[in-house]
């Protein structure tokens, strides 16, 4: 009778043994899986915000979840791009794996001492190509309006405004569609405060796709890290040309850029810091590593718009033909293409106005206090383009938005977070 209540006590201990044993791993595991999630965004953010140490963050945030790389029988590895698994090679997403090996209580009993545990996150980069920022509710019929025109990004959009019931901060009407192709829509605000459409016109439909996700955090400017170029002695005064062809040099244009009558102008490289603003008619624009920053003199009661026109009544090849520096020589911001004054007096109104035109460039449109308007003009890129601007608003055309940063080494320009756990 002993024996048998001795051998009852020595198994029941045992299973709880090896129960409790589970359960602690089991835990363990959970831990551990929360480290790599959290070292796989940690390594993503980093990244996105150029940061060369983005793997060494990765390992640090593992570390604040309390498994450091080679302590305590840890292993903190990150890769990008993964090496195993569904996302091999994909250069969007971050594997980050972390593994310990943990001894237990009572599996010694049955040679299994030590457990290795071992769990791996895949976190990845969602580029977002259009900010939208007004947040004032000053801007025209909507912080980004739309009429009978198309918009196409394969990157995501953020409406950084809450809106309200007057003006919608999303305004589609008459075939308007907005799509996104592998991202997200995120909009400030809840949805009431923020989408106006009209299904109008002979069976004409509204398209938002994929539905927009509300009520998101504001979230600072992106492109807040960028130091503004500053205005000094005038390089060149009042410069103005009438056909022919043209090769302007970096420097400060004080009295405005004017182009007309069939004029094609080549921007060399380099910064090119425009008080006046720029007018071209019936006219070509290129240019190569070239960033065009606007401001006003300190003497000016408030700063010019840009104008861009070609022959009415639809879209022509006169237009824009830029690409952002891949460096900083010359002065040029590595990534922006146009830059408007921080200072630009927000007052509701579009200071960048396109007509009758083709925009094509390689560079982010950073125009923080002022918007964006577009009639019957294409936007395009040669490999990547965004726009981080007030407010915006398009008629009549199909313009595209694209993330392909290779030519900055793969890194986005913009200083985000933005991202989700894929695994």
């Amino acid at each position: 009778m002993l024996i048998n209540y001795i051998l009852f006590l020595m198994t029941f201990l045992l299973f709880g043994g090896i129960t409790l044993d589970a359960g602690l791993l089991e835990l363990r595991r959970l831990r551990i899986q929360q480290a790599a999630d959290a070292a796989a965004q940690e390594a993503m953010y980093q990244f996105a915000r150029n940061s060369s140490s983005w793997s060494s963050a990765g390992k640090a945030q593992a570390a604040m979840n309390g498994f450091t790389d080679g302590s305590n029988g840890v292993t903190v590895s990150i890769a990008n791009p993964p090496t195993t698994g569904t996302y091999a090679g994909n250069t969007l997403v971050f594997q980050a794996t972390v593994a310990q090996n943990v001894n237990t209580l009572l599996m010694g009993l049955l040679n299994h001492g030590t457990s290795t545990i071992a769990a791996t996150a895949f976190a990845e980069e969602l580029p977002t190509c259009f900010w939208i920022m007004n947040n004032s509710g000053t801007s025209p019929n909507g912080s980004l309006r739309m009429q009978s025109a198309t918009l196409n990004a394969n990157c995501g959009v953020y409406i950084n405004t809450s809106g309200n019931n007057s003006q919608k901060n999303l305004n589609l009407d008459f075939w308007a569609r907005l799509t996104v192709s592998g991202s997200r829509i995120r909009v400030v605000g809840p949805y009431s405060d923020n989408i106006s459409s009209t299904q109008c016109c002979f069976g004409g439909m509204i398209g938002i796709n994929p539905q927009p996700r509300y009520a998101a955090t504001v979230k600072s400017d992106p492109l807040a890290y960028v130091t503004a170029p500053s205005l000094s002695s005038c390089t060149y005064n009042n410069t103005s040309f009438w056909g022919g062809t043209h090769t302007l040099s970096p420097g400060t244009y004080c009295g405005g850029i004017d182009i007309a009558n069939n004029a094609t102008v080549t921007f060399s490289p380099g910064l090119y810091i425009i008080a006046g603003g720029l007018s071209s008619s019936d006219s070509y624009i290129y240019g190569t590593g070239v960033t065009l920053y606007f401001t006003k003199t300190s003497g000016a009661s408030s700063y010019s718009p840009i104008t861009v026109t070609g022959p009415c009544c639809s879209v022509s090849t006169y237009g824009l033909y830029l690409k952002a520096p891949t460096s900083s020589a010359n002065g040029g911001i590595p990534g922006v293409v146009m830059f408007a004054d921080r200072n630009w007096v927000d007052h509701g109104n579009q200071d960048f106005q396109f007509n009758y035109a083709t925009l094509q460039t390689d560079g982010y449109w950073y125009l923080p206090n002022t918007g964006l308007y577009m009639w019957a003009t294409n936007l395009t890129y040669y490999k990547y383009n965004g726009l981080v601007i007030d407010n915006y608003y398009q008629f009549g055309t199909t313009n595209y938005l694209n993330s392909d940063f290779s030519d900055l080494g793969g890194v986005s320009p913009l200083h985000y977070e933005d991202g989700v756990l894929v695994q």
